[in-house]
């Protein structure tokens, strides 16, 4: 059979046995379960019962003329609209965000069929909050062992991999089938004698579902629907630059960006809690300089506009009139690094002047620092914007020795190990991840990307939960087991009780540098986990709508507690890295 005959056949598939129609059945019902009620529709190929007598306007895509021109005889006035597309190039001709809902249920086990192309199609012109509705078939459908040339299967891994990083899986439903001998067995079988295995199948399928047995799923029916990156971003910057007395962080009196809200919890005991922000002006170089770096990746990419420009220079002018008074002493190395990165992209949109502080910190850095902190990755990280734009030999070369300094520093078990008693929690090694990638891509010395490699795969198999949060730290079993007791005794919870949405972020800005530098390691399906996690996956549902400010929540511990006395506000060093990780996923390699 020809594949525009078997896309004509697939449009009205001629009757089967009652085990085979159970399968149709149990896919149409419970996609449009998970689709819900919407006004405008696109159905993408699936078999014209599926969208057939829906209420909605539905518009429908084939990937032939002939099974179009056959979908519109078939399906008469059920639909309202037929269209083409290019299996192999899927350019749908619609404009943006013209459906609220799409449902494809079939084509995507097509090999011909350029899947990753078509999701980002759908992506475009479904809504902001619209729900996409597909299925895929897994290695344990019996027909996996007849027909595996002609179609793709899925294990759930590589189904979810279709949706990353963009999108977030909302719903999903998993369809029970009998393996292949007992599935052609029974299809060989008077009807009647097929019912009782029909209905056995389908309560199967509820108890997969409920139990949540994806491994033992022959098909998935997924419901996803795309992550509003932009709108976040748009708020996170909103936050940043929105004035104090309106719970941002914009000092307009001393033209800066604060360290912190805080917050009191002043409500919660019957619902959803509520917050009391108040700012904390303590002048810690650990905050604000991220900020900056993270405002100033923004304003070098594709998706920057000027509507903050004069605060950002007001910002870097306060900066620069504190390191004249004499701050630079008093500087860590995680703020000189950031603030390195901020001026060196400074002077490309704003004044040349901002080159030469850049190049002021770096000198001073050089000095002062010798990478036995985690931190001092971080002066990497800033030192390669400023080669970016000053190719100069002595910045090369402290790259050079940075990237062999922190080599050295790798450890078989697949971690960054620095002088510092923190140098094993989470937001060490990515910084140390970002400051290697990033001085390896920019010097081509990207040969030391297993290393980067191996501490990200180290974060995944052990640090991250099924949730898709990071926790702190892993620790051994005896070291859990004593600080459970003090615990339980009322004492603050350890750290790795604490689930911080910037460990999130710090991840995903890893794997973006990975990726820019030449990585090939594919990490998008764990960066869709880290994200979701933020919007809707954690215990406590959207972090961004619970704090009510623009940006997500701090932290929740591992048992739902948002009142811990002294982690109880938000840094603007975590808004920098998030206003960073969103701009990787929307103008990035992600």
């Amino acid at each position: 059979m020809t594949r525009d005959a078997r896309l004509k056949r697939w449009v009205n598939q001629p009757p089967a046995s009652p085990i085979v129609e159970a399968l149709r059945a149990a896919e149409r019902r419970r996609a449009l379960e998970l689709l819900g009620t919407n006004d405008r529709v696109l159905d993408l190929a699936s078999e014209a019962g599926v969208t057939e007598g829906i209420d909605a306007s539905v518009t429908r895509v084939d990937f032939s003329p002939a099974a179009s021109e056959y979908a519109e005889q078939v399906l008469g006035d059920a639909a309202d609209a037929f269209r083409t597309a290019d299996p192999e190039s899927p350019q749908l001709p619609f404009d943006a965000g013209t459906f609220d809902a799409a449902v494809s249920i079939g084509p995507y086990d097509w090999k011909f069929l350029a899947v990753d192309d078509l999701t980002e199609e759908v992506d475009r012109v479904l809504a902001p909050d619209g729900r996409f509705v597909f299925s895929v078939p897994t290695p344990r459908s019996p027909y996996a062992a007849a027909s595996w040339r002609l179609n793709r299967y899925y294990t759930p891994a590589e189904a979810l991999s279709v949706i990353s990083p963009g999108w977030r899986l909302t719903d999903y439903e998993l369809v029970f089938q009998y393996p292949y001998y007992a599935h052609m067995a029974v299809s060989t079988l008077p009807d009647r004698y097929q019912e009782p295995f029909v209905d056995l199948g389908e309560r199967a399928s509820d108890v997969l579902t409920a139990r949540e047995r994806w491994d033992d799923a022959s098909y998935l029916v997924l419901a996803v629907e795309p992550h509003q990156y932009r709108e976040h971003l748009d708020g996170a910057l909103d936050c940043l630059y929105r004035p104090i007395d309106e719970n941002g962080f914009w000092d307009e009196s001393e033209g800066k960006l604060l360290r912190a809200l805080d917050y009191e919890i002043t409500g919660g005991e019957t619902g959803e809690p509520t917050f009391s922000w108040t700012p904390d002006d303590r002048e810690l170089w650990r905050y604000a300089p991220f900020a900056l770096m993270g405002t100033m990746q923004w304003r070098t990419s594709a998706l920057a506009t000027e509507a903050y420009d004069a605060k950002i220079e007001r910002a870097l002018e306060y900066v620069v009139g504190r390191i004249e008074g004499g701050a630079l002493d008093e500087m860590p190395s995680y703020g000189i690094g950031p603030l390195t990165c901020a001026f060196a992209l400074a002077a490309d949109v704003f004044d040349d002047e901002n080159e030469r502080i850049a190049r002021r910190l770096f000198e001073h850095a050089r000095e002062r620092f010798d990478f036995t902190h985690a931190e001092d990755s971080l002066l990497a990280y800033g030192w390669s914007y400023l080669y970016e734009r000053d190719p100069d030999p002595e910045i090369r070369d402290a790259l050079s020795d940075a990237l062999w300094t922190m080599n050295d520093r790798l450890v078989p078990e697949g971690l960054f190990a620095f002088d510092n008693h923190t140098t094993r929690r989470h937001q060490n090694q990515m910084y140390a991840c970002w400051g290697f990638a990033r001085a390896a891509e920019i010097t081509g010395q990207t040969g030391y990307l297993d290393g980067v490699e191996r501490v990200l795969d180290y974060t995944i198999e052990h640090r991250m939960r099924d949730d898709g949060a990071f926790v702190w730290e892993d620790v051994s079993l005896p070291r859990r087991v004593r600080r459970g007791t003090t615990k339980r005794l009322g004492f603050r919870p350890p750290h790795w009780d604490f689930l911080y949405e910037c460990h999130q972020t710090f991840f995903v800005n890893a794997v973006a540098h990975y990726y820019r530098a030449g990585g090939e390691r594919d990490y998008d399906r764990t960066v869709r986990r880290a994200m979701s996690w933020i919007y809707g996956d954690s215990s406590r549902g959207d972090l961004v709508d619970l704090s009510g400010v623009g940006v997500p929540m701090r932290f929740l511990t591992v048992d739902d507690r948002l009142d811990v006395d002294d982690q109880m506000y938000k840094g603007s060093y975590e808004i920098g890295s998030y206003v960073m990780a969103l701009s990787n996923l929307l103008d990035g390699p992600l």
